[in-house]
């Protein structure tokens, strides 16, 4: 790697390019290489500047960043961060499957001092995106459906019965690339199954509902945000809200509880309090599964899963869009089964049916 990463800015504000500008320019890792004011523009010059990364926002006249996002995956290797908006969440999930790395939200309000703040997350998540093999995009053809292709896939039919009793707990970490992966597993899920599903995806504040409604798209399994006192249920997946741990609590009758703690790992909710709560309660009932992301979240709460019985599953390097939570997971001897991210769902069955469930 070189000593520097080029930034690409691309956003209709001048404010926001001036301020974005500045703020990366006191990293000195960071080089902004040049800034463009439409997808239009953006096109034009990637190839020129040859960006390692895009800040492309998604919102702009001409050309708007959805649009431009696979033109300039096709003409560049540069990895593309979307800045996003609370008011069209879904638009932000298409621009994930379609290859983008990673978002941040803009600030609606108070422009100069939000963007002091999220200077510091934005530049950790540039450094992040810099490490993603352009490889492990995915395909931008992709950008034209609802969801990435799966491989294999449980058809969705509205005969098969719906399970009446939990036979295990599924629970899933993941964060960077997480989205698009959390599709591609629960697309081959199905809720005959009689288990139910508890997930930790690192999100900014709303937008873990817009994310159980795609979700919902591709899977039989209900998807909704969990609540503290929710019993578990069958065939029902239950996200963690933004600002709050999740755990599962009563080993005979399982339900959710969120708690206010200190940010774990730097985030809340966290995939270990979670992880761990599931191998206390259901034990050798559990299934853990940690998917591609940042950090090493998850694989404390994997391994007490193991430890506890349970099946777990890590997904591979090669399919993941950052091995960091997978690897740590690896390194803590947390991994019974490392698999593709397309026989992640398979594995999940799996363990479902050597547990007694069909």
């Amino acid at each position: 790697m070189r000593s520097t990463i080029k930034v690409l800015i691309v956003d209709d504000s001048a404010l926001i390019r001036q301020m974005l500008a500045r703020a990366l320019s006191m990293d000195p890792r960071l080089e902004v290489v040049g800034t463009a004011r439409n997808g239009i523009e953006a096109i034009e010059k990637v190839t020129a500047l040859a960006p390692d990364v895009i800040t492309l926002d998604v919102e702009m006249p001409e050309l708007s960043g959805i649009e431009a996002l696979p033109h300039l995956i096709r003409a560049s290797p540069a990895r593309i961060i979307m800045l996003s908006s609370l008011d069209d969440p879904d638009t932000t999930y298409q621009a994930l499957a379609a290859g983008a790395v990673d978002f941040l939200v803009k600030p609606k309000t108070g422009v100069a001092t939000s963007l002091s703040d999220l200077s510091e997350v934005l530049v950790k998540k540039i450094k992040t995106a810099y490490r993603v093999s352009p490889e492990r995009r995915f395909d931008p053809h992709r950008l034209s459906t609802n969801r990435p292709v799966s491989r294999p896939q449980v058809p969705v039919d509205s005969r098969l019965p719906v399970a009446t009793m939990i036979g295990k707990v599924v629970a899933i970490a993941s964060s960077t690339g997480g989205p698009p992966a959390l599709e591609e597993v629960f697309s081959g899920l199905t809720a005959s199954l009689p288990a139910a599903y508890v997930v930790v995806q690192h999100l900014p504040a709303g937008f873990t509902e817009s994310l159980a409604r795609r979700l919902s798209r591709v899977t039989d399994i209900r998807v909704e945000e969990g609540k503290s006192g929710l019993l578990l249920k069958p065939g029902v997946a239950y996200l963690a809200p933004h600002g709050s741990h999740m755990r599962i609590v009563g080993a005979t009758t399982p339900r959710l509880r969120l708690e206010d703690g200190p940010p774990i790992h730097g985030v809340r909710p966290a995939a270990d309090p979670l992880l761990t709560s599931v191998a206390e309660t259901v034990g050798a009932r559990s299934v853990g599964v940690v998917l591609t992301g940042m950090g090493s979240d998850g694989a404390r709460g994997l391994k007490c899963i193991l430890d506890g019985g349970g099946d777990t599953i890590v997904q591979d390097e090669e399919s993941s869009t950052v091995w960091g939570m997978p690897k740590a997971a690896i390194s803590a001897g947390a991994a019974d089964r490392i698999v593709p991210l397309q026989q992640v769902a398979i594995e999940i069955r799996r363990a479902l049916r050597e547990g007694g469930v069909s």
